[in-house]
């Protein structure tokens, strides 16, 4: 269980990341933080040193509740094909959604020095691909993949089913997400993969409809 001092940095990390992804983050103060906690500065202080420590933690949070979300569904389901339709549907809910758009936004914007984006791709984004790696690489030793390299296998997957996606929505080209357009791209993504690393090189046919 969660203790409370845990509870209220997870609020302090949901309330701030809604505000940066309403306002930016430059024109997000710690003291518009604190207010829409209903709470003062001082305790806002005593959990993130600075904006910049509370981004972090914004980044760390909404990249882990999209890859643990994603790995849950992917466990979910036995058959590979649709193992893997679930989990590119819901990386792609996580990864178009406007909280996720905003941070990479933000990521993107900051000063070189600051060294910030190079942190958030170590220290979180690549640890969550480590994640689809490691599920690659048990399903090649259980004999369901071709032996292959697992991380250059999670890379091709994320290609494979973020198509021109994430281009669209991080340019505004998409304004909404299509959820047919998400399932869509999902099936012809893990239909692709398995041709490449199928067992036999080739994806099992999607049955059709009674």
């Amino acid at each position: 269980m969660r203790t409370r001092s845990e509870e209220k940095r997870r609020d302090i990390v949901r309330v701030a990341a809604k505000a940066f992804e309403e306002l930016g983050y430059e024109r997000t103060s710690m003291l518009t933080i604190a207010e829409r906690l209903r709470g003062s500065k001082q305790t806002l202080y005593n959990y993130f040193a600075s904006k910049e420590e509370l981004l972090r933690a914004v980044l760390d949070f909404d990249v882990s509740e999209v890859a643990n979300r994603s790995v849950e569904e992917f466990l979910a389901e036995k058959n590979l094909r649709k193992a893997l339709v679930r989990l590119g549907v819901a990386y792609l809910n996580g990864q178009l959604a406007p909280s996720a758009m905003s941070n990479i936004r933000i990521v993107s914007t900051q000063p070189a020095e600051s060294n910030l984006g190079e942190e958030f791709y170590e220290n979180v984004l690549r640890a969550a691909w480590q994640r689809v790696a490691e599920l690659f690489k048990a399903l090649m030793n259980d004999g369901r993949l071709s032996k292959s390299d697992p991380w250059i296998a999670a890379m091709q997957w994320k290609g494979l089913v973020l198509l021109d996606l994430f281009e669209r929505r991080l340019l505004g080209a998409m304004k909404t997400i299509d959820p047919q357009e998400i399932e869509t791209a999902a099936k012809a993504a893990a239909d692709a993969f398995l041709k490449i690393y199928g067992p036999d090189g080739t994806a099992p046919k999607a049955r059709r409809p009674a």
